[in-house]
């Protein structure tokens, strides 16, 4: 299998089908992260067109001196934060609700759980899911992007840290106070 770094090259030589296939293999992360950034489906999409036609035109200058992914999450963080600058510049968000589905087709949140919930159950985690999409979209965009980074897409806090330009000390400070912040929001929901 051809890592990430060989497909730029061979994309940067003129193939197509490497870009494709980079593509396949980032397109649903791209779209998660920039759906856990903003909380709204139709925003990720729309960013995550805009992330792929970014790295696109900028794989003539890349210079592999990082790991692909870290550069395409620096890409898919500058321009999510463009897009959610823009919404409040329009004043135009449309709110995630509840029960809807994720860019991936799965509910727009996933809490462990049964599969099959009874009525009040479902009620308690549809609260729960609006509640912590309120919450996420309420932390500091600094913590929000290094706990959505770290916790929401499993990068290390070594590519956190090399996505967000901080060290992995700062890294490990906004995570926890994502976390702190995230559990005081979510107290009086949970058992």
């Amino acid at each position: 299998m051809r890592t990430d770094e060989d497909l730029m090259e061979l994309y940067r030589k003129g193939s197509r089908d490497a870009f494709e296939e980079l593509f396949a293999r980032h397109h649903r992360k791209v779209i998660h992260f920039a759906y856990r950034m903003t909380g709204d489906q139709a925003r990720a999409e729309e960013a995550a067109q805009e992330i792929f036609l970014r790295i696109a035109r900028a794989a003539f200058t890349w210079q592999p001196t990082a790991k692909f992914s870290t550069w395409m999450y620096t890409i898919a963080r500058r321009t999510t934060l463009n897009y959610i600058r823009d919404e409040k510049e329009e004043g135009n968000k449309v709110p995630v609700l509840p029960g809807e589905e994720g860019p991936d087709g799965s509910p727009a949140l996933q809490l462990s759980g049964p599969a099959a919930l009874n009525p009040e159950e479902m009620a308690w985690s549809a609260e729960v899911q609006e509640r912590f999409v309120e919450a996420l979209q309420s932390l500091p965009e600094s913590c929000r992007s290094a706990f959505v980074l770290n916790r929401g897409d499993g990068l290390s806090y070594e590519e956190t840290a090399a996505v967000l330009g901080i060290t992995i000390q700062a890294v490990k400070s906004r995570i926890f106070r994502a976390r702190e912040m995230l559990m005081e929001s979510l107290s009086g929901l949970l058992p």
